[in-house]
């Protein structure tokens, strides 16, 4: 029984510094073979099985869970926001990453057109959006700010 407490505090602890949610479920199949290990003495083969079948149900959920962050995203997955005027408040970065005032807070953003030139205060308008990230360019009509 304390050889799967202490297994089950080892995976947690990990799990703590790393994220990955499989360790979770992994901790969680060793503190029921820890129960299991209490309840019935001589059961380590059930033992290896609930913890075999809890660490493979983890690694499922995690995979899942990674390969959903990975789907590649749908520019226009929010509609609501594109067309919509926004406001430059820190110049873009190598990467053309910047910050702009949108609905009353600030907003991360991507130059559409990595080599258009901005200035602070400028408007500019939503084209797409990538998960919170907000992809802007300049439009005919679109002014600095005055």
């Amino acid at each position: 029984m304390w050889t799967w407490l202490i297994l089950a505090a080892i995976l947690l602890a990990v799990e703590m510094t790393t994220g990955t949610l499989a360790l979770l479920f992994t901790s969680l199949g060793a503190l029921i073979a820890a129960l299991l290990a209490y309840v019935l003495p001589d059961s380590l083969a059930a033992q290896l099985g609930v913890f075999a079948l809890a660490s493979t149900a983890g690694v499922v959920v995690a995979w899942r869970r990674i390969q959903a962050r990975r789907a590649p995203a749908d520019p226009n997955a929010s509609v609501e926001e594109i067309g919509q005027q926004v406001e430059i408040v820190s110049l873009p970065d190598a990467q053309a990453r910047l910050r702009v005032r949108y609905r009353g807070s600030e907003w991360a953003a991507r130059l559409a057109n990595a080599a258009l030139t901005v200035e602070i205060g400028m408007l500019l308008t939503v084209v797409a959006q990538e998960s919170s990230t907000l992809i802007v360019d300049s439009r005919p009509h679109s002014s600095d700010k005055e």
